[in-house]
């Protein structure tokens, strides 16, 4: 029971840094004597996810405040970057990061989403909603995969 408990939190620290490959390595590479389900692979990197985006979405709230109220600057300079951020936020919001987050890793999406929708309080929320879509579909993608015979 504590090396598969062990097991799994090796997946849940993986799901956060590197989110699109769990699953896959997940179903695809098992070590030996190690066949996860569908449904464990869904629950180990959706959880995983959603712990490393409460905690980057939280920890970038925080360092993006504290740098607010530290560094203050009286007159905002727009520079070409700072303009083709605002088109991207004006053009796709909060939808376009949820669609790309799964694409992108947890603590890049997480802080983005600090960054920019930090006074929204469903932000959070749909973060990790959007996670668990995720990895439903990477994990139907990989069980599909499996089920051909595809390994790595």
């Amino acid at each position: 029971m504590l090396e598969y408990l062990l097991k799994v939190f090796g997946w849940w620290m993986l799901a956060i840094v590197k989110f699109l490959f769990v699953p896959f390595g997940m179903l695809l590479k098992p070590d030996v004597g190690e066949q996860w389900t569908w449904i464990e692979v869904i629950i180990v990197s959706s959880t995983g996810a959603a712990l490393g985006v409460f905690i980057f979405f939280h920890f970038g709230e925080y360092i993006f405040t504290w740098l607010a109220h530290h560094f203050n600057a009286k007159r905002k300079i727009f520079t070409r970057r700072n303009r083709w951020f605002i088109r991207i936020k004006k053009k796709y919001g909060l939808n376009g990061l949820l669609m790309i987050s799964g694409l992108i890793s947890v603590p890049i999406a997480a802080m983005i989403g600090a960054k920019l929708y930090r006074h929204n309080s469903t932000a959070l929320p749909k973060l990790i909603i959007a996670f668990f879509c995720w990895s439903v579909a990477l994990s139907s993608a990989a069980y599909g995969m499996k089920m051909i015979g595809l390994s790595f």
